[in-house]
């Protein structure tokens, strides 16, 4: 399957709130370098200007005011209620991938920012399967049993670890431990950037939108941290 690319403008911010994100991404390193300064999230000025990207062959818009706040529409188009559902049983894997190997990692920084991810993404899964449900759509089991086995599709999704990669994270020890985490979280985060991309190419929801945005920009600067960790480890 040929990975899908986020078009650059993809990118750019719709709300003041998600221009935050890069900042976000600098607290994460700083925090792996033992900073806990906690980073806070900003608030949309009525008036400032927000650029909102076009779909691709389409201009950008500058926004003001309520225009520019992100609003939840009305019935979802399958691309978005697609990558919500499939979120959470992805979400849902990395959180087990923690779990499996946290108290073997022998790296700070690898254990700080795996135990990040967790805290991360167990309150997504929460907030995503709320719009599912909000949208009267399915929640898969996963977003209260993250340890639920997934169908045929869900295994085939972008950056899945397989049973048995499961279960040899499970049996690693030592260093090899932290090597194998980086290397099938990385594989797994590669994943999340596909299915981001193709939400932002197939989707109409704004809210799912900026969600799928903040996830490609957050797991984007988790893999650069990730293959300095592996580069150091190696």
């Amino acid at each position: 399957m040929k990975e899908t690319q986020m078009h650059p403008d993809r990118f750019r911010t719709r709300s003041a709130g998600l221009a935050l994100v890069a900042t976000l991404g600098v607290g994460l390193l700083a925090g792996c370098s033992g900073d806990d300064g906690t980073p806070v999230p900003g608030a949309t000025s009525p008036t400032a200007p927000v650029l909102q990207p076009g779909k691709p062959g389409e201009p950008n818009a500058s926004l003001t005011g309520t225009d520019a706040i992100a609003t939840r529409t009305g019935s979802p188009d399958r691309a978005d209620t697609q990558f919500m559902q499939d979120m959470i049983v992805h979400h849902a894997q990395a959180i087990v991938m923690v779990d499996l190997v946290v108290d073997r990692l022998t790296d700070p920084k690898v254990k700080g920012l795996a135990e990040r991810m967790r805290d991360e993404q167990r309150p997504e899964i929460d907030g995503m399967a709320r719009w599912l449900k909000d949208k009267g759509q399915s929640v898969p089991v996963q977003a209260t049993n993250v340890e639920a086995p997934g169908s045929g599709h869900h295994s085939s999704m972008p950056g899945m670890a397989t049973a048995a990669q499961l279960e040899e994270l499970k049996q690693a020890t030592g260093v090899q431990a932290d090597r194998l985490f980086l290397q099938r979280m990385i594989t797994h985060h590669e994943g999340a950037l596909t299915m981001a991309a193709t939400q932002q190419r197939d989707g109409k929801d704004e809210y799912v939108g900026d969600l799928s945005t903040e996830v490609y920009a957050t797991q984007s600067v988790q893999i650069g941290a990730m293959k300095e960790m592996l580069a150091r480890l190696s």
